[in-house]
Parts: structure tokens; C-alpha cells; sequence
């Protein structure tokens, strides 16, 4: 049955938008604009953030003032929230991430005629490599703030399992794979060029323990001879450690877009050394530029790379499995795997279906007929 969602107003809320979140925006505006319109759409992001959303009009966009990860930040977050709940008057809250999901979904508890609240974490804080008590609290404080949320989006059957298993109810879960637009933006014609005879390997994220940027150098290290490294991203959680680079290691930092383009283009492999992940777009990115990946069996990278025909899958998580792939991905045809990837990228991660599926999500959140439904366009 076809619903009419126009006139439908939404805000998405996120503590944090760098990297993975900042793209799920950005891949899904046009789309949720095209169907609520363009003035019923808006985002509530941290303002050192916001040139992350690319082609986001000011106009739908507040930001909230930021200083790291802190309770006055987190306290601001709160307050603007419940600022644009009354003006913006949104028929459905859009929660990504952990933080913001504690904050926003505490504060709406308190706010008469709540919209309805739709949650995605984004990679789940009790699926992370930290203690047993951090895991405990982290499924207590999820299985508690599930009882407050319409919905509950899970972006891999990885994270399903893991919310399944931490006992949110199945009945509020929702899997939406995450896709991605066809279209590349245009690579960058003054870029430098990558001018070296060894395996040209491409790694892009942030520079957190999480990634396993740090897998990366230490392979690096032991196959200075056989591999070039380029880097690019910089720390957002949490502090750099104090990682000597090698020589055959180059970190370039954050790049805009048409520059990463460019890299992709240039690169052999991208290397997604990741302890856990709850997604991972830099394998469609990577996909879609037509490059094969070498992961871990880590979260939901075993759910896009195809071990052997899209990429490579290393086990255990650890430089010593990186350093054995790596030497792999130099012995076979890696265009041949690139081609494979973006035929799977192509029949599988389409943003349209994810469009598709949210939109489904949106109307079990809000409980509406499509009769109630087609007079939001009135």
C-alpha cells in the first residue's frame, strides 16, 4: 500500500556527526526531502560539524555549541532538543548514536505529547571491545531507554543479533540496511599523484582504537618493502596514540570529499582494520569506486565483503592476520574482486531501498492508517 508522507515533519538528532552519521545524512536528504518536503526535514548537530553536510541548506540545519565530549556539551544537546521539539513541533525524533540516544530519549520522557522516537545507535556500546561492568551498564541502560522509543533501527543483522541478544523487545527492532547514492562525486584533477611500485593500500576513518588504525602501522612496519600506506582521517573520540609512522606510511588527515575521490581512484586495496564496526560505509565507498577490501571478520564488515570475490576477510582481529592478508592481496587480481564489489554494490546497498525502509519504520512509529497518513498532505 502507498502512503503519502508529505507534510510529515522530522528532525534528526546526533551528539556526533563525523564520519559514518555525517554520511547516512547526507546519502538520505535528497530523499527525505523529495518526500516530506524540503522545509520538514531538519537536523540538530554539533556546529564543529557541521561542514560534514554537504548540500544541507543552512535552512535545515540548528547547531548546538560543542566543546568534546562533556557534560555541558551533552547538557546543551538536551536543552536544544527540547527548544526545537516546541518550535519545529516534529511528528517524529530521529535519534542516531549512544550518547544522543541517552540524552534525547531522557529528555523527551519529560515532554507532554512527545513525538514519536526512532533510534539507531549506530554500532551498539555493549558490542565494543571494553570491560564486562561497561557491557553490563551499557545493555541495562539500552533494554531500560527501549521502553521510551517507538522504534529501534539496527543497520546489519549484526546489530540486530546483539539487540535481540541484550533483550530489546524484537517487536520495537528494525533491520535497514544502509545504502549508498551511485553517483560519485568528481575526483580532484590537482591532486597529486601516488608514484610507487609497491601495493598501494588506502585506509580511511577516524584514528581511534576502534578503527585499528594502529593494525595498520605495525603491518606497515613489517612490509616496508611490499606496501604504501596513505591515511586519511584524524582522531574524534578519543587522543591519537604516540604511533611512530614508518616511512612507507603517509597520514594526510581529513580531506574533502572530491580529495578522498581522488585517493580511492589512485589506491590498489582500502584496508578496513576495524576491532568492531557497526556498518562500515568506507567498504561501500570503496565498492562503489570499484576497489576490493581487506577487513576483519569484525561486527558487520562479514556481511558486505564477499571473502575472495569482493575482497579479502582476515581472522583473528590483529596486525600478524593484517600482515598475512596484505601478502595475499599482492599474489591475486584485485581489479577482478574491485569489479565484483561494485556489482554487489550496485544490487545490494541501493540508498532508495533504505529511503524505502525507513519510511515503513517512520509509519509503524507513528501508528498511522494510510487514510491519517495521506492527510499530512492537507
Amino acid at each position: 500500500m502507498t502512503h503519502d508522507f508529505s507534510g510529515l515533519r522530522i528532525v534528526h538528532i546526533a551528539e556526533t556527526v563525523r564520519g559514518g552519521i555525517a554520511t547516512y545524512f547526507n546519502e538520505l536528504h535528497v530523499l527525505q526531502c523529495q518526500t516530506f518536503g524540503q522545509e520538514n526535514v531538519h537536523y540538530l548537530v554539533p556546529s564543529d560539524h557541521r561542514d560534514d553536510l554537504i548540500g544541507i541548506s543552512d535552512a535545515n540545519i540548528v547547531a548546538f555549541d560543542r566543546s568534546g565530549r562533556n557534560l555541558a556539551s551533552l547538557l546543551r544537546l538536551g536543552l536544544e532538543t527540547i527548544q526545537q521539539v516546541r518550535i519545529a513541533r516534529p511528528d517524529i525524533v530521529h535519534v542516531h548514536s549512544t550518547l544522543a540516544g541517552i540524552i534525547v530519549r531522557t529528555m523527551l520522557m519529560f515532554v507532554r505529547n512527545r513525538p514519536a522516537v526512532v533510534y539507531c545507535a549506530h554500532g551498539w556500546a555493549f558490542s565494543r571491545d571494553t570491560s564486562r561492568l561497561s557491557n553490563y551498564v551499557s545493555k541495562l541502560t539500552e533494554w531500560l531507554l527501549a521502553k521510551v522509543t517507538d522504534r529501534v533501527i539496527c543497520i546489519s543483522m549484526n546489530e540486530y543479533s546483539a539487540a535481540r541478544d541484550a533483550g530489546i523487545p524484537e517487536e520495537k527492532l528494525n533491520f535497514v540496511l544502509s545504502g549508498m547514492r551511485n553517483e560519485r562525486l568528481s575526483s580532484d584533477p590537482a591532486a597529486p599523484n601516488w608514484s610507487t611500485q609497491k601495493l598501494k593500500v588506502l585506509f580511511i576513518g577516524r584514528l581511534d582504537r576502534q578503527k585499528g588504525y594502529d593494525f595498520l602501522i605495525e603491518a606497515a612496519q613489517q612490509l616496508d618493502s611490499t606496501i604504501d600506506v596513505r591515511m586519511i582521517g584524524s582522531a574524534v573520540v578519543s587522543e591519537e596514540g604516540d604511533h611512530a609512522l614508518p616511512s612507507n606510511v603517509t597520514l594526510l588527515g581529513w580531506l574533502p570529499r572530491t580529495s578522498i575521490e581522488t585517493q580511492l581512484n589512485l589506491a590498489d586495496i582500502v584496508v578496513i582494520p576495524s576491532r568492531w564496526e557497526a556498518f562500515g560505509f568506507v567498504a561501500l565507498e570503496a565498492m562503489r569506486a570499484r576497489k576490493p577490501i581487506l577487513a576483519f571478520r569484525a561486527g558487520a564488515l562479514p556481511e558486505i565483503v564477499e571473502n575472495g570475490v569482493t575482497g579479502l576477510i582476515c581472522d583473528p582481529v590483529g596486525p600478524q592476520a593484517l600482515v598475512m592478508g596484505l601478502k595475499e592481496a599482492a599474489r591475486i587480481d584485485l581489479p577482478a574482486l574491485g569489479e565484483a564489489g561494485y556489482e554487489r554494490f550496485i544490487s545490494v546497498f541501493s540508498v532508495s531501498r533504505t529511503h524505502e525502509q525507513l519510511l515503513k519504520v517512520y509509519a509503524s512509529a507513528l501508528r498511522l492508517t494510510s487514510k491519517q497518513l495521506s492527510k499530512l498532505a492537507l
